[in-house]
């Protein structure tokens, strides 16, 4: 019984069989008593008819002469019996011919059907039904067991039993053909589950790119909806840490070959072990320290296991300073940095070390993409619940293409991975993940050629 077909159909079996056999029992006894009640209706309406019958025949010879012969004449079987009585009770005609001239009181019939003429009683009749000897509801009468009407006649019998025998038969009929109806139900029905079944083995070998076909729009279907959901974030999942992979192998690699090259070449005399050549190790030990370190944030961040040390924060003035100190490397690039931060103090409870790793990534990137003599503003905007902050630039803008992938890890536009503008690939991918984490969104915005603007917000302290 382990399969779910089996299951199902013996179920369905055992149901239809419990049905069907409550339905044709019920059936059977209500046809039987109905019948046996339309024979006793009958009988009635035959034992009047005999006792007004037998009351012309005596108005005719005014008296019961002859009336022996009659009775035996009548007698329909010999499970039947006729007896006939005087007024007062005598037998005087019995179709076995064994109770003449004895008074019926004897017998314990009590009273029968009147036989009357002109309205006076001139006798009754009985009409009796052998049940067989020695058992049953009746009256014991010369070695037998009477009753006083026949609960069905030899024909009557016959007929009773075939009815009862073609309702066991249709019942018969009705419940294989269900069972036949059911066997094709349950294998519509577990066909959707083992295709599950199938692409659930199909996932554990590895076959990530497997969907599973299923037409019905029932709570299968959209089970088979969320596998194949399921599936593709999966496959997502895999594709995405395949291309992280990728990634940081490519990522390392470059900073790596060219400190290897660098000391390769001091080792081999080709360069001088001059400040400069060990400036550029120190830059690349430096940018694998960094890449590492933002790897590691990024983990925990998407883990959900980075701690935050919150703490009240001004936000204008964490601002105003991380402005003044990038705004060297503005002046360098001829860029103009400003900060609108004018207005009441904007207390948050916040990790300040996370949410300067927020801002300065964003601000670098800025610095990084905007040409000499544009210009680089930081604002707020403080609402119910949250503070929005925007560091707008005017340099070159992103692609339409480009900006749904922004915030994603090692993204360059057009796929680049150049090192030429300098970061590791991370510093978006950072900014949400740190935002996120103190319960905030991020979002850019950007027509290419006029210029970008990030945001993000936090919740404001009450």
């Amino acid at each position: 019984m382990g399969s779910l077909n089996i299951k199902l159909a013996g179920s369905l079996l055992l149901i239809v069989g419990i049905c069907v056999g409550l339905m044709v029992l019920l059936t059977s006894f209500l046809n039987t008593r109905e019948f046996e009640e339309y024979t006793m209706r009958g009988n009635m309406m035959y034992t009047q008819s005999l006792a007004s019958n037998l009351g012309e025949l005596y108005d005719q010879r005014n008296g019961w002469n002859g009336i022996q012969e009659v009775v035996e004449n009548l007698s329909l079987s010999t499970s039947q019996r006729i007896i006939v009585t005087d007024y007062t009770g005598i037998v005087v005609a019995d179709s076995e011919a064994k109770l003449l001239g004895t008074n019926i009181s004897g017998t314990g019939l009590g009273a029968g059907t009147a036989i009357k003429v002109s309205g006076r009683q001139v006798g009754s009749l009985y009409f009796l039904s052998s049940t067989g000897s020695g058992g049953g509801m009746g009256h014991m009468m010369g070695g037998s067991m009477y009753q006083y009407m026949p609960v069905v006649s030899t024909i009557d019998e016959d007929f009773l039993n075939r009815v009862n025998t073609s309702i066991w038969q249709m019942g018969l009929i009705a419940a294989l053909v269900a069972f036949v109806v059911g066997v094709a139900l349950t294998r519509q029905i577990t066909r959707p589950v083992k295709a599950l079944t199938l692409g659930a083995q199909r996932l554990a070998e590895g076959e990530l790119d497997y969907r599973v076909k299923v037409d019905s729009r029932d709570e299968i279907g959209k089970l088979a909806e969320s596998f194949n959901g399921l599936a593709a974030k999966l496959d997502k999942g895999e594709r995405a840490r395949r291309q992280l992979t990728a990634d940081i192998a490519h990522e390392l690699k470059t900073p790596l070959t060219i400190i290897e090259g660098t000391v390769d070449g001091i080792m081999d005399g080709v360069f001088e072990p001059s400040p400069e050549h060990l400036q550029s190790i120190k830059d690349q030990s430096i940018l694998l320290t960094r890449l590492i370190q933002d790897l590691r944030d990024l983990s925990l961040a998407e883990s959900g296991h980075l701690k935050l040390n919150l703490e009240k924060i001004d936000l204008n003035e964490l601002i105003n300073r991380l402005v003044s100190q990038y705004r060297v490397r503005a002046d360098e690039k001829n860029i103009s940095l400003l900060a609108e931060t004018t207005g009441p103090a904007i207390e948050l409870a916040a990790d300040p070390v996370r949410i300067e790793q927020v801002i300065t990534n964003l601000l670098a990137n800025a610095i990084r993409h905007t040409p000499g003599g544009g210009t680089i503003t930081v604002s707020t905007a403080t609402g119910d619940k949250s503070v929005t902050i925007s560091i707008k630039d005017t340099g070159e803008g992103i692609n339409p293409a480009d900006l749904p992938h922004i915030f994603e890890r090692f993204y360059r536009s057009g796929g680049s991975r150049a090192r030429s503008e300098g970061g590791t690939g991370l510093g978006l991918s950072i900014v949400k993940q740190m935002v996120e984490a103190h319960g905030g969104k991020a979002w850019a915005k950007s027509v290419s050629g006029q210029g970008a603007s990030f945001s993000f917000t936090l919740p404001v302290s009450k």
